[in-house]
């Protein structure tokens, strides 16, 4: 990027009005006496930050608060947890962790000098581009076939809701008497720019566009709720025109171009002490989790004998997709019983039911496929397992 902004510091911009999602860092220069200036300082790191695309970003990697604060502090976050988690059904195990815990894995160089590592690491470094094949016809047949299955577009509604609110110790408390939905059946909302919309969220040609809703036959209902149809309308598109992408995909190998051993010595790895789990045959003591699927396959990997070798793929192994990037989870060495060695690249998810597993995921995994197909691997090398028992 040619802008040398690298971060923006803001001194008493946390109260109302201020209306920043992309808070990253929050530090306490003072006390913060009451409850209510402490919901409003947090709240503003806890909204899902925004792209510069202007979609929200659901990366947990990404997606962290870290807040630098007294003592005291801990207290309020841990009633505001137990608050959300009772109202919401919301499980914060694991999610607010005290950055002082935190410590950093120690590489075993030797590792990376065995030949295991070696083999390994020379069938997965090679980096690769892709390219997509499908039809226009093909995209405006199943796009508008989605359309003419969507809901039905109903024009807005308001909803009137009647309490009482008491005051106790603990505070107010709103007890509901009433609820009422009025929806205004002869509502026409003015058109917007309806193919402009799509074309900038999708970069798809204005004439695929209109031909799709043309097809749909669903157009007349835009005035019921324009929003409503255009957000219903995009998903459908989204969802066909990925869907055609990853079917039609295809990976090639890009020369003199690989992922960098030495990064595994330059860039350390360091994570807190409640998402690393120490082991013997990996190339670090320890392995950082992003799940207890995850601590689970890494800690029955470290107890077989037939594993001599395995790691997690750093988060700066990046396979491009029509998706966005896609991170692999893990590298393996598994011995046979004949003595031969296979060299595997595995994705972990909880379950072993392939539709149970989200669909980004599947689509990303898909492309996984394609990729490590491109660089040589057979479809047994790459795979995706429910647990170490899959290996």
């Amino acid at each position: 990027m040619s802008e040398p902004l690298r971060f923006i510091f803001s001194h008493s911009a946390l109260r109302e009005g201020w209306d920043n999602p992309n808070v990253f860092q929050i530090c306490t220069l003072r006390e913060i006496s009451t409850e209510r200036e402490r919901r409003q300082t947090i709240g503003r790191g806890l909204r899902l930050p925004v792209r510069e695309n202007g979609e929200r970003c659901f990366d947990p990697l990404i997606n962290r608060l870290t807040v630098v604060a007294s003592e005291s502090f801990k207290d309020f976050a841990k009633r505001l947890q137990d608050e959300m988690q009772k109202e919401c059904g919301v499980n914060f195990e694991g999610r607010i962790l005290n950055k002082r815990d935190r410590r950093k894995g120690i590489l075993n160089k030797q590792r990376l000098l065995d030949p295991d590592f070696q083999i390994l690491w020379d069938k997965i470094k090679h980096k690769t581009r892709y390219a997509v094949n499908y039809s226009t016809a093909d995209l405006v047949a199943r796009s508008a076939g989605e359309l003419r299955g969507m809901p039905d577009i109903r024009s807005p509604y308001i909803r009137v809701d009647k309490g009482e609110m008491q005051m106790d110790k603990k505070g107010v408390v709103i007890q509901e008497r009433a609820a009422q939905t009025i929806r205004a059946s002869d509502y026409r909302a003015p058109i917007p720019d309806l193919l402009g919309y799509l074309q900038r969220e999708t970069e798809l040609t204005r004439p695929t566009l209109a031909e799709i809703l043309e097809k749909s036959e669903r157009l007349s209902e835009v005035t019921r709720n324009p929003q409503q149809f255009l957000e219903l309308a995009l998903s459908c598109i989204q969802k066909t025109l990925h869907d055609l992408m990853v079917n039609g995909i295809q990976y090639e190998r890009i020369a003199n171009a690989e992922w960098e051993m030495h990064r595994l010595e330059s860039e350390e790895l360091e994570s807190y002490v409640s998402r690393l789990l120490e082991v013997k045959n990996s190339i670090y003591d320890v392995v950082e989790f992003e799940s207890k699927v995850e601590e689970d396959f890494a800690r029955q990997l470290d107890a077989r004998t037939d594993i001599k070798l395995f790691f997690k793929l750093p988060d700066w192994f990046k396979v491009e997709t029509p998706l966005g990037t896609y991170n692999p989870d893990w590298a393996i060495v598994r011995e046979e019983p004949s003595g031969n060695r296979l060299y595997l690249v595995r994705e972990t998810k909880g379950t072993t039911q392939w539709l149970k597993v989200p669909e980004l995921q599947r689509k990303k995994i898909l492309c996984g496929k394609a990729h490590f197909k491109a660089i040589g691997f057979k479809n047994s090398e790459y795979d995706w397992v429910a647990s170490a028992t899959d290996v």
